[in-house]
């Protein structure tokens, strides 16, 4: 489905058929998205990723984030798989060779008072993948 929204503004006739119109390629964008947030995330869990949290804001384009849950790191070799498996589905290959990348510099922080906390792999107009750390003290306060 090509996303396309001037030639589809073209043909509207008022403000509100604007409105209507820009509110219909804001759901069919988003719908397509979230498919290929479902399919990526069936394969990440399937790879032993957790999930913490699904969001999704209402744009256009629309912005699904998506955050795991640390634990020890998921094996190359399983991400890889998926990367032969699914050449041909963009946004998967791009988000797991970012995995497989941050897998690398997980360890490259070494500042004894931070643990990683997070990843968030968000999928917008331009996927993009987030490593947050924390202070350990802040962790164990918490809990």
């Amino acid at each position: 489905m090509a996303f396309d929204a001037m030639n589809r503004l073209r043909n509207v006739s008022s403000v509100q058929d604007a409105a209507q119109t820009l509110a219909s390629l804001g759901m069919e964008k988003t719908r397509e998205v979230l498919a290929q947030a479902n399919f990526l995330l069936l394969l990440l869990q399937s790879a032993g990723y957790g999930v913490a949290s699904l969001d999704i804001e209402l744009n256009i384009p629309p912005k699904v984030s998506i955050k795991l849950k640390t634990g020890p790191a998921v094996k190359e070799e399983m991400l890889n798989t998926i990367l032969r498996e699914h050449a041909d589905k963009k946004v998967v290959t791009a988000i797991v060779a970012s995995l497989i990348q941050a897998n690398k510099l997980r360890a490259s922080v070494t500042v004894e008072t931070l643990e990683l906390e997070g990843v968030e792999i968000v999928l917008t107009a331009t996927p993009n993948i987030t490593m947050q750390w924390k202070d350990k003290k802040d962790a164990s306060g918490a809990a």
